[in-house]
């Protein structure tokens, strides 16, 4: 059978380097050099031209941030200078024509008609807030304990336990009736989409135009309290079937970016919206579907004035708590049993691996020009890849620019959890499974992880004082990520997250072997200790 011709090449594309090659690395180091370009020079060429950007592109991650610390300008002003190459650089293909990503955002006059799908549940009394943990459904008096055990654990801040709380005893704040919010990746496994329909919002879900995907948001809907708005390909009065519906509905964020767009802005044009990024793939299309989100975003911040959402990984480099950096420095320095028995690891790291494993998880505080002092941990983790670190570096740039534009600004560190693409990767799997070991780490399962988070969305959106509200300052833009953190114990812990994934993918193991361990052990006692004895007994 002859080989298909691959298919051409459609919407957002790295841009091609000097060989005619849309190399990501090559494209990365430019993009970081344009953020270092106005604040050290030297630090620019020095990025541009690292040979090894695969393994060593976590350094000037963590360089920008402590260099955007320095000022609230410096923080603006880098942040921008991303998003202005990213999307002055990046290119979109259409049709075997290809533009500056900016320039197709704002040339394709196309869009969709809208399809409407409203709950058929009626609305109840009053909305409880629950959140599933292990099996069991947490809600009132039980979830608020649960929060207090993690925020005294340390596995989230006191200020998330408190903000969580108050959506629990705040009923009226769980009738969402009166949201508008736009979900890009309403389908993600970590999105909100199934919590906001069930306490009636109203959801404009942009996802994949896969009839499976719709089949399944759909039905969601129609079991809910909430109102689906979403795009369609065709009238929805012209559509004589559920399974038409479904395959007419939905579009795709890296080929269709400058449609959506264009038919967001039409959408409930009298409401303010939130519009909440929840997408995410693998490798540099993430890179590539984060950039068309972005162009979204900032095309509806700018002609509606929307509000954005989006979920941060702990797993990164963030302004935290100077308690949570005193905490880590504590963790490490303990005398536990736990630790007791690391300090020979440790002890060997240091001498032999210079410390890569088992490091302290603490960094010296950054001060500002101004006198400000902030403290900060690396959570990066290598394996996660320089295209992953990209992307969440469009959205955390997007939140500086916007926080500093006035606008609300929901950006959170969501707890590692256990979705699929995580556990598929064996490695991640034994990780995670081991990692629990130091304290205060816990991974949680997805369906916790969704109702968490969204509960903190909840409360930015009825809270006038939330830090994601404009009227709330802060010292410099990148301080909004510390504020109200389910971190999951990273900025707790007294390890450094990079350095504990060996051993504790070795715990994994040893857990695992247990059993085996115990048969082992009780058959060298009963034949080296007891079988003896009872030998010498019978003489």
């Amino acid at each position: 059978m002859a080989q298909q011709p691959p298919r051409p090449v459609e919407g957002v594309v790295f841009p091609a380097n000097d060989k005619g090659e849309r190399s990501t690395s090559d494209a990365q180091k430019q993009i970081f050099g344009a953020v270092f370009a106005q604040s050290d020079p030297k630090l620019s060429e020095e990025v541009k031209n690292e040979k090894n950007w695969r393994y060593k592109y976590n350094r000037y991650i963590l360089k920008h941030v402590l260099g955007a610390l320095k000022s609230p300008e410096a923080a603006v002003s880098s942040a921008q200078a991303g998003l202005d190459w990213v999307h002055n650089n990046f290119e979109f293909i259409r049709d075997g024509k290809t533009y500056k990503f900016s320039d197709a955002m704002k040339s394709f006059t196309g869009s969709y008609q809208t399809g409407v799908v409203k709950g058929k549940q009626p609305k109840p009394d009053k909305y409880e807030y629950v959140v599933p943990y292990k099996g069991r459904t947490l809600s009132g008096d039980a979830l608020v304990k649960k929060l207090t055990f993690w925020a005294n654990y340390g596995t989230i801040e006191p200020d998330t336990a408190e903000a969580i709380a108050s959506v629990v005893k705040n009923n009226k704040w769980c009738d969402l009736s009166d949201q508008y919010i736009v979900l890009l990746g309403a389908g993600s496994a970590m999105g909100p989409y199934s919590i906001l329909m069930s306490l009636g919002a109203n959801v404009i879900a942009i996802d994949l135009d896969r009839p499976q995907i719709w089949k399944r948001l759909i039905e969601i809907a129609e079991k809910s309290t909430g109102t689906l708005t979403f795009p369609l390909k065709k009238p929805q009065s012209e559509l004589k079937s559920a399974d038409e519906l479904y395959a007419n509905a939905g579009s795709n964020l890296i080929t269709q970016a400058p449609e959506i767009l264009n038919w967001l802005k039409t959408v409930y044009p009298d409401k303010k919206i939130t519009v909440g990024n929840y997408v995410y793939l693998d490798g540099e299309n993430f890179v590539k579907v984060a950039l068309a989100c972005d162009g979204i975003t900032k095309g509806l911040c700018e002609s509606r004035k929307a509000g954005i959402a989006f979920l941060c990984t702990p797993t990164d480099v963030h302004v935290i708590t100077d308690e949570a950096r005193r905490a880590a420095a504590s963790n490490f320095s303990s005398f536990d049993w736990k630790n007791l028995t690391l300090i020979p690891l440790r002890t060997i790291s240091s001498l032999i691996a210079g410390g890569k494993y088992l490091s302290k998880n603490t960094l010296p505080t950054v001060k500002s020009v101004d006198g400000n002092e902030f403290s900060v941990v690396d959570g990066l983790v290598v394996p996660q890849g320089p295209n992953y670190a990209l992307a969440k570096r469009i959205q955390h740039w997007r939140s500086v620019v916007e926080k500093t534009r006035g606008n609300f600004v929901s950006t959170h560190i969501a707890p590692s959890s256990t979705t699929a693409s995580v556990v598929h990767n064996k490695t991640f799997a034994w990780v995670y499974d081991g990692i629990t070991f130091f304290r205060p780490y816990e991974i949680f399962d997805q369906e916790t992880s969704n109702a968490v988070m969204a509960s903190i969305l909840i409360h930015d959106l009825r809270n006038p004082k939330a830090p994601a509200q404009p009227e709330f300052k802060v010292r410099n833009p990148y301080e909004l990520f510390k504020y109200i953190s389910f971190h999951g114990g990273v900025w707790r812990a007294g390890y450094k997250f990079q350095s504990i994934g060996e051993v504790s993918a070795i715990i994994h193991f040893v857990k695992v072997a247990r059993p085996i361990l115990a048969v082992i052990l009780l058959l060298v006692l009963y034949f080296f200790v007891f079988s003896p004895y009872q030998k010498s007994a019978l003489c």
